[in-house]
């Protein structure tokens, strides 16, 4: 009787066991399928205010793909991908490069839902892969008659923000937003009097309006 208990349990743990192994790719599915309808892109047109009076930006057009689009109120976890740049000067204030960031970063925020209109804020931390690009003036601006070379390093940022994003359908939204990007990264000038190596302030106030698409949002 003993052999029989110990069969009848072997063969339903056999016939049991894939059912796990099913149930993962549909919770697997699930759960992309969840992440790909909140993603979006972001068209805006921005002004950025840097704290460094060695960096100076205007306004700008520019976008973002970001993992959004949620109205229901609540803690959210979202993730972005930004762009930025900024103009450099030297010392005496001219103008001799540009910087630029490729910026991934992900955070905590809550949403309050009033109907179609949704506010969020929350903080953001990532890396920002950085790059400058030489003007034609670089030269000048430090006062050398040879080559100057620019080489800018990648830095950590954080980004607390807050947020208004009116749905005008269930795809598309006007949305604004205002921000603070905290960065630093090391910036190196050499010229032929020299090298210069320093993290500079690249920390900056942002503001945003725009539109935003939720192209597989159901």
């Amino acid at each position: 009787m003993k052999t029989y208990y110990a069969s009848a349990l072997l063969v339903i743990g056999v016939i049991a066991a894939p059912a796990p192994a099913q149930a993962q790719p549909e919770l697997l599915k699930d759960n992309v399928t969840k992440i790909v309808r909140k993603l979006g892109v972001h068209a805006n047109m921005s002004v950025r205010e840097p704290v460094d009076g060695d960096l100076t930006k205007g306004m700008t057009f520019g976008g973002s793909v970001v993992l959004g689009g949620g109205r229901n109120p609540g803690w959210k976890y979202p993730v972005a991908l930004t762009t930025s740049n900024m103009n450099l000067h030297a010392p005496g204030g001219e103008q001799f490069a540009k910087f630029k960031s490729l910026a991934l970063v992900g955070g905590i925020g809550y949403n309050w839902n009033f109907g179609k209109l949704t506010a969020s804020a929350g903080v953001q931390a990532g890396y920002g892969f950085n790059s400058g690009t030489l003007e034609g003036h670089a030269v000048r601006a430090f006062g050398d008659n040879g080559p100057v070379s620019l080489k800018v390093g990648d830095a950590f940022l954080l980004r607390p923000k807050v947020s208004l994003e009116y749905f005008l359908t269930r795809k598309f939204t006007l949305r604004t937003s205002g921000d603070y990007v905290e960065t630093h990264p090391t910036i190196t000038v050499t010229t032929p009097a020299g090298t210069f190596n320093d993290r500079w302030n690249a920390s900056s106030f942002h503001a945003t309006v725009g539109i935003g698409f939720y192209p597989f949002r159901k």
